[in-house]
């Protein structure tokens, strides 16, 4: 049973255009936003310390804070989080936003190696985002099950709807990055919005409140829901991970199917948004056609993804693009059944338990060497085709169970009347919702707009990066001739405290006038990682040509190219590795001073796993003779001391050292090129690895023998 108010003068909150309910409609769409950012900033902000040390810390306890919303199948506390839940959200937010503020660092107070809540920043850090997740989560969960109006409990479940898609369109512009969870600017930005919303949605209670004790009219609807507590909660879990997996920002998706982030990823947008159309098209949403047809997307979505061709990868974008749809239409139906769910605790239990499951295989399929064998990493290695179906499964077991229990002949009647006050109810959204998505679309093209005039194109690449030369007729564009190649680990895009490296690894790489560089531990499309994506923000930033290298859905930790010479071919490799991580490797050609110049950028696997490294040695060196006649620059991160045995295998491949000094990780290789100078630089706090940096000059002779070639 829910209740629908209808103030004093018998006007419906939720009918027509209503600027009243439009208002409340953003207010909640501002808690639901933050709420959203903060579930997708969450899991980066404890992975960071697993990550550095390879291992568990004891930190990833505070994922624990999800599971609070199961405290509300206790009574009272139950009563108490809905009595209070504005004031706690208002709390748990500003908190978060506290939390995440970029201070200034007293480095000397840093206590290293230690895990104390106060021994390091990003540990104070981890402490107070996971105490404002807990509570913010909580009330959020609050909101959904206990507001009974049916206008208030649509009128949420639209908020957090749109908040997704907004979350997904805001960092267009950032170039993958959230400002609200990154910039201090706009954090403070985010802490005066929440308390804006709070007073909006404070008087609202109020209102309420005076309207109950005046004797306002309240209409009853009785509604039934014959979908199974726990099949509800996997649904709720399944749909929260789904949307963070791979809606929470526009360019996952075509990462994941070798396409550029822009203009495809505006297609993974507008069907996020599509799905907020549709969601009370209730017959389609509960079919189990529609869930046979979105389990067909996740298959076509999985085989397309990968190095594949233009085509496929352009079918498996908009696959996935209409699986947004599909977990974006799901929201109203979900959050009516989540309402009248009257067993909290367990519905939550099973909702949690699913995400949580949902995320660890996400972290699996890639990090399964640093987690043991018994955890499950073995059986989840590289399976994130089959994570994308079990996450369709899991999201839309709610209604398929539903639709099970209608098949039968015992429920037929009630089936049948459900249908006929489907059929009463309106089959889209109010206006109120219309005007907001049309506000949505408008971000969507200034900031599409604003991205086509960034976006590194060659005439911008040339003009940022090349001599022009200007004459009465004509004017030319004339590249460099000499190399200046770098390697750099830049640890996923985290600087030495754990907080957004983006601007100053460009400032870096800006300083040292580098125009070769490989990027290691680059890949940041994961959910761990908050779905970031460097190579796309250095290239725009730099205006320079860019390799992603092996896609996303291929699980390494990334290997990229950037560059200011024209990438004539690339080629995506996976080295050899039995054991343990899965190694990259681009094999690009560039076009410097009219000679194709072989560029290999590598990353090879760890210390212990002595058969991949070998393998992966062996794999190396073959596409080094195999691009024997080229001049060859190896951006590499080995994982070998010099004069052993893999480094003697590379040696022996034609390459040679760019100096003698004692190294381990980092090297740069060359080939058939004049060596002009070699620097090394430490990254200081921006990174745990230091920089290599080499001058080169393409040999007349060689240059001479490749035009030969080319005319021939």
């Amino acid at each position: 049973m829910s209740t629908t108010p209808i103030n004093s003068k018998g006007k419906n909150y939720g009918g027509g255009y209503n600027k009243q309910y439009l208002t409340l409609l953003l207010a909640d769409g501002v808690l639901a936003f933050v709420n959203w950012s903060l579930m997708v900033e969450f899991i980066s902000v404890i992975w960071f310390f697993p990550m550095g040390f390879m291992g568990f810390t004891g930190w990833e306890a505070a994922l624990l804070a999800i599971f609070t919303p199961i405290f509300l199948g206790i009574g009272f506390v139950n009563r108490i989080v809905s009595r209070f839940n504005l004031p706690i959200r208002l709390l748990a937010q500003l908190l978060a936003f506290l939390a995440i503020f970029p201070w200034a660092i007293d480095k000397a107070s840093i206590k290293n190696d230690e895990f104390g809540i106060f021994s390091s920043p990003h540990v104070t850090k981890t402490f107070f985002v996971s105490v404002a997740v807990a509570f913010d989560w909580l009330a959020q969960c609050n909101s959904f099950a206990n507001v009974k109006s049916a206008v208030r409990r649509e009128r949420g479940a639209y908020a957090y709807a749109l908040a997704i898609v907004l979350h997904a369109i805001i960092r267009l512009p950032y170039l993958s990055i959230n400002p609200f969870m990154t910039w201090s600017n706009w954090i403070v930005f985010g802490m005066i919005l929440v308390v804006i919303a709070f007073v909006i949605l404070m008087r609202e209670n109020i209102n309420a409140n005076d309207e109950k004790k005046s004797g306002a009219i309240w209409s009853i609807e009785h509604e039934t829901s014959s979908s199974s507590t726990v099949a509800t909660g996997v649904s709720f879990g399944g749909i929260i991970f789904f949307n963070q997996l791979l809606f929470s920002t526009y360019g996952l998706i075509p990462r994941w199917v070798g396409l550029n982030p822009f203009p495809y990823g505006l297609l993974v947008v507008l069907g996020i948004m599509a799905g907020v159309v549709i969601s009370k098209k209730k017959d389609l949403v509960t079919s189990r056609n529609y869930f046979i047809f979105a389990l067909i997307l996740s298959a076509i979505f999985g085989w397309c993804s990968g190095t594949v061709p233009f085509i496929v990868g352009f079918i498996g974008l908009i696959s996935a693009s209409l699986l947004g749809t599909y977990c974006n239409s799901l929201w109203i139906v979900l959050i009516e059944r989540v309402s009248n769910t009257e067993k909290l605790g367990q519905l939550f239990t099973s909702a949690m338990l699913t995400y949580t499951v949902l995320l660890f295989w996400a972290i699996y399929v890639v990090s399964y060497k640093f987690v043991p064998w018994w955890l499950g990493s073995t059986l989840l290695r590289e399976r994130n085709q089959t994570l994308i179906i079990a996450c369709v499964l899991a999201a839309g077991i709610a209604f398929v169970y539903k639709s099970l229990r209608s098949s039968g002949g015992s429920s037929s009647s009630s089936s049948t009347k459900r249908e006929k006050s489907n059929k009463d109810q309106p089959s889209y959204p109010n206006k109120d919702v219309f005007n907001v998505l049309f506000g949505l679309l408008v971000l969507l093209l200034l900031f599409s707009v604003n991205r086509a005039i960034t976006h590194p194109t060659d005439s911008s690449i040339a003009g940022h990066h090349y001599t022009r030369d200007l004459t009465a007729t004509s004017v030319t564009n004339t590249a460099p001739t000499d190399i200046k190649s770098m390697i750099w680990t830049i640890h996923f895009g985290y600087d030495n405290f754990g907080r957004n490296s983006f601007p100053n690894v460009t400032k870096v790489i800006k300083d040292h006038g580098a125009n070769i560089i490989g990027l290691l531990e680059s890949d940041l499309s994961r959910v761990m990682t908050s779905n970031r994506d460097l190579v796309e923000w250095v290239a725009t930033e730099l205006h320079m040509y860019s390799d992603f290298g092996p896609e996303p859905s291929r699980n390494t930790w990334g290997c990229a190219l950037l560059t200011i010479f024209p990438i004539i071919s690339s080629d995506r490799v996976i080295l050899p590795s039995p054991e343990g991580e899965l190694a990259c490797l681009i094999d690009a050609v560039l076009l410097i001073d009219e000679t194709p110049v072989n560029v290999i950028v590598t990353h090879f696997g760890n210390t212990e796993d002595v058969l991949d490294r070998k393998l992966q040695t062996e794999g190396a060196a073959a596409i080094v003779k195999k691009n024997a006649d080229m001049p060859i620059i190896f951006l590499s991160y080995i994982t070998t001391k010099v004069n052993t045995e893999n480094y003697r295998t590379l040696r022996a491949s034609g390459l040679e050292d760019t100096t003698n000094e004692g190294r381990y990780c980092q090297y740069i290789f060359y080939k058939n090129l004049q060596l002009n100078k070699f620097q090394r630089f430490s990254s200081f706090d921006v990174s745990d690895t230091e920089q290599q940096v080499a001058s080169f000059s393409v040999i007349k002779e060689n240059k001479q023998q490749q035009q030969q070639q080319t005319q021939q």
